[in-house]
């Protein structure tokens, strides 16, 4: 770990405690001296040596303009000097709950209602970003944050842009897992706002059935490109229709799921809100 309880970074930042590590960097908890509890992400050095870090950087100057309910507010993009050395750091809403992950984890799968009043969250907060010309480009379990503040949980979209180029990400070995929630064309280093839709549709068919729409293996690899062709390989397999594991789900359902999974651009959705509309209409 970077930083140690009782740390200040910049004379604003009071680190409580370490609240863990991900593929692109330490995750703190910490209290800003005037608007309280917040998270720090503290981006790794290989990670910022080996992304568009500019680019990062105005991205999370929009988003901390960008208020949504469903978008974990982004406050501040900045860096500080330890031992020669400068870290950046994003500063973040403090969510109290939990990540879907966490959930599927317990869970494995959910009811079909509770499922898709969390995609609805998340993909209105999407909807906002896309408006904004902004593209995620890492939709996955880990990166929406569930809100326990009232009654039904609420959906949050954390952590836009911060996976930039697949080739960038080489050096990163932790950030594998996220591969497998990459639309195709993301492997050629185009991000697109269907590629988000692609996403939040593998994301969509492991809360309702709680399997993967193809179960792919990659564990056993150590080189990007064999990761990258493994998945490309085993996406050749159509998806099972959601419904074979669940019953309570529509054929309808089944029918926007699978065209949110198409690997053809031209037959997927578009954008977040063309997607969203099609779920509005279920109920």
């Amino acid at each position: 770990m970077i930083l140690k309880k009782g740390d200040t970074i910049n004379d604003t930042y009071n680190v409580k405690h370490f609240i863990g590590q991900g593929a692109f960097g330490e995750v703190y908890r910490v209290h800003h001296k005037f608007l309280g509890l917040q998270v720090l992400k503290l981006l790794k050095t290989d990670y910022v040596e080996n992304s568009d870090i500019e680019t990062l950087i105005k991205e999370a100057i929009i988003l901390s303009k960008l208020t949504h309910e469903n978008i974990v507010r982004v406050f501040e993009t900045n860096t500080f000097k330890r031992d020669n050395k400068t870290f950046y750091f994003i500063a973040m809403e403090f969510v109290s709950g939990e990540s879907l992950s966490d959930l599927l984890k317990r869970e494995i799968s959910l009811p079909v209602k509770r499922a898709i009043n969390i995609q609805k969250d998340y993909l209105q907060g999407l909807e906002k970003a896309h408006s904004n010309s902004i593209i995620h480009r890492d939709i996955n379990p880990d990166n929406i944050l569930l809100s326990y503040e009232n009654t039904l949980a609420k959906g949050l979209l954390s952590d836009f842009g911060l996976a930039q180029k697949v080739d960038n990400l080489e050096k990163i070995a932790s950030a594998a897992g996220r591969y497998l929630y990459f639309a195709p064309e993301c492997f050629s280093n185009i991000y697109l706002p269907t590629s988000d839709v692609f996403s939040s549709g593998i994301v969509f068919y492991k809360m309702l059935t709680g399997a993967a729409p193809w179960e792919i293996e990659i564990d056993r690899y150590q080189d990007t490109n064999d990761i990258i062709n493994a998945i490309m390989l085993g996406r050749k397999i159509t998806p099972t229709r959601p419904s074979f594991f669940n019953s309570e789900i529509s054929d309808k359902l089944d029918q926007i799921i699978l065209k949110s999974l198409a690997l053809d651009i031209e037959e997927r959705y578009k954008n977040s809100g063309e997607y969203l509309r099609e779920i509005n209409d279920i109920n």
